[in-house]
């Protein structure tokens, strides 16, 4: 089942409207996961324990994150997904494109593993 974590970067908002768009799915805001205590953590320290408790990571750092995936390709240690957001494609306070986007990709996506996979979001019918 995908469990999906919204990074710092986007509006703890976007959670609850996300999980009003998609009833059932489970949604969280980094700022109020675990009580917001791995807010301004370390990416690797999310990614870690986003994956020892089985959430996907949703993040506009393309600046980071990707790097840090190969890094940890490298040595061997698995994450419980990513999914990156390009500001080419969505704006961060684009709430209603970005809820529309994980809103009719949710049915596709909900049926992977993902255990080590990294994705872009995408507009719908793109």
């Amino acid at each position: 089942m995908l469990r999906l974590l919204l990074d710092e970067h986007l509006m703890p908002a976007l959670a609850a409207q996300l999980r009003s768009a998609i009833p059932g799915a489970e949604i969280e805001s980094l700022h109020f996961w675990r009580a917001g205590r791995l807010l301004h953590q370390s990416d690797h320290r999310i990614l870690h324990e986003a994956h020892a408790a089985g959430w996907t990571l949703l993040t506009f750092d393309l600046a980071t994150i990707p790097s840090l995936l190969a890094e940890k390709a490298e040595m061997g240690e698995d994450h419980s997904g990513v999914i990156l957001v390009s500001t080419k494609s969505f704006a961060q306070n684009d709430h209603g494109g970005l809820v529309r986007a994980i809103a009719s990709l949710w049915p596709v996506w909900v049926g992977l593993i993902w255990k080590n996979r990294t994705e872009f979001l995408r507009r719908p019918g793109t």
